[in-house]
């Protein structure tokens, strides 16, 4: 069984895009805020009141940046010749036999996974290391021709040469 990570390297990137997110969030409602309220009388209650949306935003934008730290270490995708385990902090696992790929689909940020259970069920993300999303794909893809050929697996598998045993010599 082997099991795969989310690349460390990549963690740095989600942490830019948050702030990003948040950033540009918190100036939209502050001008909104400002837009709204000029030359009012509630102009003057904005003095406080952006410096509280400022604050809720660094509050939200460090949980989400926790929680994606969280993902980055707990995140485990284990595969056997059998099946594979998907874990995910806060869901339950995710365990299906290789019996149970039908499909799979990429899009821009990794593959999504379709089985019997449904759709798109699970994705395979491109923030895995560049050699893990390769194998992993690859993976997927030898499981879903197999599913569609059995036969040719079985015949495959009793095409292969079996290993004499060492018998005794007969004179």
């Amino acid at each position: 069984m082997k099991t795969y990570k989310l690349d460390p390297a990549k963690l740095p990137a989600q942490k830019k895009t948050l702030i990003l997110v948040y950033g540009i969030t918190f100036l939209i409602m502050a001008a909104i805020s400002v837009g709204l309220n000029w030359n009012r009388d509630s102009m003057k209650s904005l003095v406080w009141m952006i410096p509280l949306i400022a604050a809720l935003f660094v509050y939200s934008g460090l949980r989400a940046y926790k929680q994606r730290q969280q993902l980055w270490e707990e995140y485990a995708f284990s595969v056997s010749e059998d099946g594979l385990v998907l874990h995910q902090p806060k869901y339950p696992e995710l365990k299906l036999s290789k019996a149970d790929i039908t499909e799979i689909e990429d899009v821009k940020n990794g593959t999504y996974v379709s089985t019997t259970r449904g759709r798109r069920l699970f994705a395979i993300t491109k923030l895995f290391p560049d050699g893990d999303y390769a194998e992993l794909r690859a993976t997927m893809l030898r499981w879903i021709d197999e599913n569609k050929h059995p036969q040719a697996v079985v015949e495959e598998a009793a095409a292969e040469p079996a290993e004499e045993e060492d018998l005794p010599e007969q004179e």
